[in-house]
């Protein structure tokens, strides 16, 4: 057996999309566990877990680049005394979780990442070393399938990486509130974006994708976006267009204040690299249209089956985008409770549920434990 059977996982930040998946392993008891991170982090605020190790960071700026500290960390492994470290991904801006890493090696603690499995975007000498880091780890949790097979091209075994997928708050997702009844029988079709609202987000492709909409009449399209920030050229923007009384912003929602706006949507549509907003779409039955742009989504695009629960469209193309919303009106007027069922099915079948997470990451951390 190991020290303690100990686990310490460090993290940027404890997220909030996170903290249910963390309950449940800290609740499991085969091993005790905590929870090393920031008490903020690029402006976001952790969640809280009790008896988590919340430290603040050291900052600065090098060469353009941002790198991170986190103060007191190594002190704080010391004194918890793990058998094992769970740590985020390799981010050389992350220079606390280099340090934490060597440690572990020093002391002959074991070491997991919990990451992406990206490539980076520092060149061929920063995969190289990046696949230094991933090889002489004890595993490597991937959030998807995509992680797996680039871990494996840096040269990680196959019996050291485990795609585990990802998750949201229970309270997240929309198949845990009533259903609605079916919409009546009209066929105004209801368009949903939900996120931040900037120039990164490509609201403008949209917004001229339902200007070309109307223009054909053949639906009577409704779009509601949720979210801060740059809505007042967006508004402008609707405006010049002809359409502000086809685009509704509503401001930024949070909670329970969304679920009225996902159970009355149609269709989400997210016209740039899109992450766990299509977890909570599909969670509410909602196919989702994004970008065919593959390098701008996060692991969780995998979740996504052109043509079954969504589609792609071409990138920053609204023509394109169009006849995707108009194929997809088409398909929920027909078939919507099964488009619905098919959404929220892949949720369950890619394990992308607190439950699902934590359970293979307990049974991976068991058998490392086991083996000490």
């Amino acid at each position: 057996m190991s020290k303690n059977n100990r686990v310490l996982f460090v993290e940027p930040i404890i997220a909030h999309y996170r903290r249910d998946t963390f309950k449940l392993i800290l609740e499991n008891n085969n091993f005790s566990s905590s929870i090393l991170a920031g008490n903020e982090y690029e402006g976001v605020k952790p969640a809280e877990i009790d008896g988590s190790f919340i430290c603040q960071y050291l900052s600065f700026k090098l060469l353009g680049h941002r790198f991170y500290y986190l103060k007191n960390a190594l002190n704080r492994i010391r004194v918890f005394n793990p058998s094992i470290i769970v740590c985020s991904g390799v981010d050389f801006h992350h220079l606390h979780t280099l340090a934490i890493f060597l440690y572990a090696k020093l002391k002959h603690i074991k070491f997991v990442w919990w990451s992406h499995g990206g490539f980076g975007r520092q060149g061929k000498l920063g995969k190289s070393i990046r696949a230094w880091f991933y090889r002489r780890s004890d595993f490597i949790f991937a959030y998807s399938g995509k992680g797996v097979d680039n871990l494996l091209k840096l040269g990680v075994k196959s019996s050291k990486v485990l795609s585990v997928g990802n998750a949201i708050g229970t309270e997240d997702y929309g198949f845990n509130y009533p259903r609605k009844d079916e919409k009546k029988g009209d066929k105004q079709i209801t368009l949903l974006f939900s996120g931040r609202i900037n120039q990164k987000r490509r609201i403008e492709i949209l917004l001229h994708a339902i200007k070309e909409l109307k223009e054909i009449e053949k639906h009577k399209i409704k779009c509601v976006v949720i979210g801060d920030g740059d809505t007042f050229n967006f508004k402008k923007l609707s405006n010049s267009l002809g359409i502000s009384d086809d685009v509704e912003f509503v401001g930024p929602k949070y909670g329970s204040e969304v679920v009225e706006f996902f159970q009355n949507a149609d269709i989400f549509v997210f016209p740039s690299g899109i992450g766990l907003s299509i977890l909570h779409a599909f969670s509410y039955g909602l196919p989702v249209i994004t970008t065919d742009r593959m390098d701008l989504h996060s692991p969780e695009i995998e979740l996504l089956k052109p043509g079954i629960n969504g589609d792609f469209f071409q990138h920053d193309n609204y023509d394109s985008l169009a006849k995707r919303i108009d194929e997809w009106a088409e398909k929920i007027i027909s078939d919507k409770k099964r488009i619905a069922n098919e959404c929220i099915k892949v949720i369950n079948e890619m394990g992308y549920l607190p439950e699902m997470q934590s359970r293979k990451i307990i049974d991976v951390l068991n058998r490392l434990i086991q083996y000490e």
